[in-house]
């Protein structure tokens, strides 16, 4: 049980450090895209932009890492709430770090914290409920 549960998080870590790599490297690679100059609507809906797309490939190579080392399929719930997850955990840090609560690099590791902490709680749920099926049948 315990070595099943090590597992399940071993290879949760490494689909989560992946993820995070590849949406480093798009948010690296889409920054150019950025404006220097031009209003703040533009910068910021720019920026938010790179942000979207990055996540959403890093998280897309995370739910293909998950079902390929793990075996299983993620559910609508992964596909469904997973992105809302991000974002709202997205939002929480940035709003956060603009009233001044945390510092930039404080909420930035809070938020890679409790998205570590949610999709492993729901991965660890998937699996095991999987596990339990599989001994019913």
């Amino acid at each position: 049980m315990l070595r099943h549960a090590l597992r399940i998080w071993l290879l949760h870590s490494l689909a989560f450090l992946a993820g995070l790599v590849v949406s480093g490297v798009v948010a690296v690679g889409l920054w150019f895209l950025v404006p220097s100059e031009g209003g703040n609507a533009l910068l910021l809906g720019t920026a938010l932009g790179v942000s979207i797309l990055s996540v959403g490939t890093g998280y897309a190579i995370y739910l293909a890492l998950v079902a390929a080392l793990l075996g299983v399929v993620p559910g609508w719930g992964f596909y469904l709430f997973g992105p809302l997850v991000v974002l709202a955990v997205m939002a929480l840090v940035f709003s956060a770090v603009y009233s001044g609560l945390l510092e930039v690099g404080g909420g930035s590791l809070l938020g890679y914290a409790l998205l570590y902490l949610c999709g492993g709680g729901a991965l660890h749920r998937l699996v095991a409920e999987l596990g339990e099926a599989e001994d019913t049948l």
